[in-house]
């Protein structure tokens, strides 16, 4: 699992897992955002911006230093 953003300016929180589907391994993309009407469903598109989802398009999230 991880943590992604969407690029566009609202920084809409996603997670990303890898699951293999239809015979390939595919990222499969959640909402991540309590307050949002997709909250923990699966979502093709930003739920901010509607950008198609595409991992190599998303920012990870950087853990903390320390």
């Amino acid at each position: 699992m991880a943590e992604l953003y969407c690029p566009c300016g609202h920084r809409h929180r996603l997670w990303g897992e890898f699951w293999w589907t239809e015979g390939k391994y595919q990222w499969v993309f959640f909402d991540d955002v309590d307050a949002s009407e997709t909250y923990a469903e699966q979502v093709e598109r930003c739920p901010a911006c509607g950008r198609r989802l595409e991992r190599k398009n998303l920012s990870m999230a950087v853990a903390p230093a320390g």
